[in-house]
């Protein structure tokens, strides 16, 4: 979260912050100390007007581009600055530092484009690549940078089994060997190389590794090998990635975060895949999408002009979405160039009328003049004024590339990409409902109260070429083939399916009826059968409905079809793993039944999610993660959050909103914009009728805090004005701060978020409201720019409108799946008999884990012992016939949010081996509650606190929970800040995905966890 390293940034730094270049300093001793650095202070440390530029900044750790040279220790803090890595033949310590230089970029099949170098830096060109400065630099830094100018030795690397799973792709055939005349050759001089040198565990043994290699010691192994391997052989052999990366870079080889594997090119290993290389001629299975042949010829080398394959921005070891492959040396193979256009193509919003709107775009343009998001590594595309009229497309389409906009040129593709996927197709209306005003208290839990006399209405509506709405006068009612009467309907929250085709609905027609899900489609409308039918479990049998009613409602369409909706039926999935069986009320509030999440696909319904409460508002993602509202309540906690999850069910994870540091406890209804940050209804407990205030998550600058209340910050106060102003960067916003989301002094309220696609968001907005508690609902349909705050009309009426949706089609995109790659949370599930009842957790650092579940926020992480005790416990419903907080005895407690229903039973307690990590398996999708022992602010020490939410962990999933303390700041850090809380301990550690999970439980058995003993009534802290 900091700052991108200006010039007016550097004069902006205070004068009294202390330069390395005027205090007097202790006698220098070493290499470092007499060579290295004087080159840096007076280049780097000191802006040539004399002000400070990557210093320490304060005591916070604050630097200017997070780097710091007050100290060798400080530098080597930023490794990553350190690595040639990508295309670029620098590494990215003097990369940004040298005058713009030509690139020899080639691909897969020979084919080379000369490219200059636009990688903007605020101190400008610093370096001459000429002169003796640059020329030691470069020096020591090929020598691994020692303090004493010593060779670096790398470190011996302990080496894991390899893998026996074969990998899976739609073209791998296992069943047979290749037809292809090289793969003799593969099988029998190749492969045993690879399996020697290339396939442990923790190298391309992994399956988070783009070339993923098993043991090789079957046929259908040797087969996977041959295939994945082949991919990575280009017509210019010697330019194979599989060579260059493994041949030592003094040899010719590049960087290989395996290290070199063969010294030279005489290398017996190096030669028989050499060998192989140009026998094979090059690689196959070669998408002919234009899209595809664009990107390649045109987009990738310009992301690599700009430099977003710097190892420290967009490279693999990053931890957000877009992880670029940067290449051996300027060569892009096909695996390289296939994986980055996915990955951007995932960052292109086709649906859009500019190419402004995607967040490929939008985050490199300015946000003050262009309409710009905040990136850390600037707005990249701004110069040639980001207008798509102003290109000339055939230029930035056939011109020579290296004189075009990097803007023009991305803009060109992007009017390819939308034609490909959708032809002309945009915008045709609006839905909503509409309802007569409701008046008095009606918050966000009480869904199931009856409301009548609704309608789903639709009104055409048009984009224009400048992004204008255009919206009919002439309602329809879309209720006239679904059987309903809009004189007794109660209806909530439709849904348009992704490709603009299907539009679904929950209704019910009196009190007495639970909400049914309908679909509108091209047959008719109809209710959804399958949804309808009697509950039943994934063998097969009904389920009893204890006498409630079973509610079917929100559903949303996933990004290939299928249909995720919330239902009161209770566990349907592992159910023989749980002391309770259908329909069961919520411990927040036990007159209200509990919703969760399941998904209909394949004509057979699924749970998604398992745990007390309330699951609500499920939307998703344009990668195809689900997200949806949680409510979170446990004894002093209360928070309607924002959750996430694979549709194969892993990866519960938090999205945003989890804690009070946010400001407000109530964040609901999140959507994804086109630009990909979220939307969402901020607002405090007891708002009515769904208001709150609109906020914007832009998620890649990480986590944020806004209360200014000491109880939101449980584990240190301190951390509410830890962040300093001038380098932190706010993730959230607010379009229009009139309306503050509390129950009193707002001005308006807003309601159910919805992408539009000129970027907008259509949101409901209540003028005039002035008490958030107790208010009428006459809500209008309003267009909100999420910068800017303007704000339109486009449907208002003497009637309330709720949960209005714009119907235009959306690109078709993958859903996805878990996998061990993703950093956010490496997760398998699987489905065999075996493991499919059963999930099995694995705490990479348990201390580290107790420093995150009760306060998120950056200022440091308060660390207990390694071998400190961990608590698990089942989280269970109110006991049958309790149906309000009235009757459940020795189950209720009190505090500042009110009564709850609080009753669990103790399921084990893990102790965490030397290195504080701990593997245990529980029966799966069982909601559970952490019990770890922490020192919270009111603390005089460590002691037993319990987790203030509940968890799940789906049936089948092998997960993977925490990161090394070690290691987190490598991975973790630049979102959550470092372990110690300074900021420049920050830093990328390249090395930290293959490194990540090797702990003492990884190998060890897993304590078997069951629920143990009777109910456990409160206290618990």
């Amino acid at each position: 979260m900091r700052h991108v390293l200006t010039a007016a940034c550097c004069l902006a730094v205070v004068a009294s912050a202390t330069s390395c270049s005027t205090e007097p300093t202790e006698a220098r001793t070493t290499f470092y100390d007499r060579t290295i650095a004087p080159t840096l202070t007076q280049s780097c440390a000191t802006s040539p007007s004399g002000s400070l530029c990557h210093v320490t900044a304060d005591d916070r750790g604050n630097a200017l581009g997070n780097l710091s040279f007050d100290s060798y220790a400080d530098v080597m803090l930023r490794r990553d600055l350190l690595i040639d890595y990508g295309p670029y033949g620098l590494p990215n310590l003097l990369l940004k530092s040298v005058p713009p230089y030509q690139m020899r970029l080639s691909s897969w099949d020979g084919e080379v484009e000369i490219i200059t170098t636009d990688i903007p830096h605020g101190g400008g060109s610093i370096l001459d690549r000429t002169s003796p400065s640059f020329l030691q630099l470069l020096r020591w830094i090929e020598r691994g940078a020692t303090e004493n100018n010593a060779q670096r030795v790398e470190p011996e690397v302990q080496l894991m089994p390899c893998s026996t799973v074969l990998g899976t792709e739609a073209a791998f055939d296992p069943s047979a060997d290749p037809a292809d005349a090289d793969f003799a050759v593969f099988r029998d001089r190749v492969a045993p190389v690879l399996a020697e040198s290339c396939s442990a565990g923790n190298c391309h043994g992994n399956t988070s590794n783009s070339l993923y290699l098993t043991c090789g010691t079957t046929q259908e192994q040797l087969r996977w090998n041959y295939f994945a391997a082949s991919g990575y052989v280009s017509v210019d052999a010697t330019a194979s990635e599989i060579l260059r990366r493994t041949l030592a870079p003094n040899q010719g080889g590049t960087y290989h975060e395996g290290g070199a594997i063969f010294p030279t090119t005489s290398a017996s290993g190096y030669q028989a895949i050499l060998t192989w290389a140009e026998q094979r001629g090059g690689p196959s299975h070669i998408p002919t999408e234009p899209g595809f042949e664009f990107f390649a010829r045109r987009v990738q080398p310009m992301l690599a002009k700009k430099g977003c394959m710097i190892v420290g921005c967009h490279s693999p070891a990053m931890f957000h979405d877009y992880r670029l492959r940067g290449g051996s040396g300027g060569h892009f193979g096909l695996p390289a160039t296939r994986r980055n256009y996915e990955l951007t193509l995932d960052q292109l919003a086709v649906e859009a009328h500019s190419p402004n709107l995607s967040r490929l775009v939008r985050k490199n343009l300015d946000p003050g003049s262009q309409g710009g998001l905040l990136h850390r590594g600037g707005a990249l595309l701004a110069r040639g004024g980001a207008d798509p009229d102003a290109c000339d497309a055939d230029a930035a389409a056939n011109g020579p590339l290296d004189e075009q906009d990097p803007y023009c040129v991305i803009s060109a593709w992007y009017d390819l990409e939308k034609q490909e996927r959708l032809g002309g197709r945009s915008l045709t209306g609006l839905v909503y409902i509409k309802r007569p005003p409701t008046s008095g208290r009606r918050t966000t839990q009480d869904w199931a109260t009856y409301r009548g006399g609704s309608d789903l209405v639709r009104r055409a509506a048009t984009l224009g070429a400048d992004g204008s709405i255009t919206v009919d006068d002439t309602e329809e009612s879309l209720l006239s083939g679904c059987g309903l009467d809009s004189a007794t309907v109660d209806l909530r929250r439709p849904a348009v399916s992704w490709d603009a085709e299907r539009l679904a609905f929950a209704a019910r027609s009196s009190a007495s009826e639970p909400f049914r899900v309908y679909v509108i489609d091209s047959a008719g409308c109809s209710v959804e059968p399958t949804i309808d039918a009697p509950p039943t479990n994934d063998r097969g049998d009904r389920i009893d409905t204890n006498g409630e009613l079973v509610h079917n409602f929100d559903p949303a369409f996933t990004t290939d079809g299928r249909l995720v909706f919330a239902s009161t039926r209770g566990n349907i999935m592992n159910t023989a793993a749980f002391s309770y069986q259908g329909p069961q009320r919520t411990p927040a509030d036990p007159s209200k039944l509990n919703a969760n999440l399941y998904i209909l696909e394949q004509g057979r319904l699924r749970q998604l999610t398992f745990v007390l409460n309330q699951e609500l508002f499920p939307a998703f993602m344009s990668d195809g993660r689900l997200i949806f509202t949680a409510e979170k309540r446990a004894p002093g906690f209360y928070q309607l959050a924002g959750r996430r999850q694979n549709i194969d069910g892993g990866d519960y994870h938090p999205l945003f909103g989890q804690r009070g540091s946010i400001g407000y406890n109530q964040y609901t209804e999140s959507v994804e914009l086109l630009d990909k940050n979220l939307a969402a209804i901020y607002s405090d407990r007891g708002a009515s009728h769904g208001g709150g205030t609109l906020g914007i998550v832009n998620r890649s600058l990480g986590i944020d805090q806004i209360s200014d209340r000491p109880e939101d910050y449980p584990h240190d106060p301190a951390a509410m004005t830890f962040a300093n102003p001038a380098f932190f960067q706010r993730s959230i916003s607010f379009p229009d701060r009139r309306a503050t989301g509390r129950l009193t002094g707002t001005d308006g309220a807003y309601r159910s978020p919805y992408p539009l696609p000129n970027g907008n968001v259509m949101v409901g907005y209540a003028a005039g409201v002035t008490d958030l508690a107790n208010y009428t609902s006459h809500f209008s349909l309003v267009e909100v720019d999420p910068l800017t705050g303007a704000r339109r009309v486009l449907v208002s009426d003497a009637q309330d409108i709720e949960w209005g949706v714009a119907v235009f089609p959306r690109q078709e995109r993958p859903v996805f799946h878990s996998r061990p790659d993703e950093a956010n949370g490496n997760v398998k599930v699987y489905t065999d008999a075996a493991r499919a009842g059963l999930s099995e957790i694995t705490i990479l650092d348990v201390p580290v884990l107790g420093s995150l579940i009760f306060q998120n926020t950056r200022g440091g992480r308060p660390l207990t012992a390694n071998q400190s005790p961990l608590g698990v416990y089942e989280s269970m419903p109110p006991e049958p016939g309790v149906t309000s907080l009235d009757g459940g005895g020795a189950f209720i407690t009190v505090d500042d949010f009110g009564p709850q229903y609080v009753r669990r039973r103790l399921m084990g307690v893990v102790l965490p081996h030397a290195d504080g990590s701990a593997k245990f398996q529980i029966p799966g999708g069982m909601p559970i509650v952490l019990a770890p022992t922490v020192q919270l602010a009111d603390d005089s020490a460590p002691r037993t606190r319990f987790q203030r939410e509940e968890m799940q962990f789906y049936p089948g999933e092998w997960a993977h929970q925490s990161f090394r303390k070690e290691l987190f700041n490598g991975m973790c850090g630049t979102c959550h800040g470092s372990v110690s809380g300074l900021e420049k301990e920050s830093a990328l550690n390249p090395d930290v995905l293959t490194a990540a999970s090797r702990v003492a439980a990884k190998e060890g058995p897993a304590a078997e966890l069951r629920p143990q003993g009777s109910s456990l009534p409160p206290p618990f802290d």
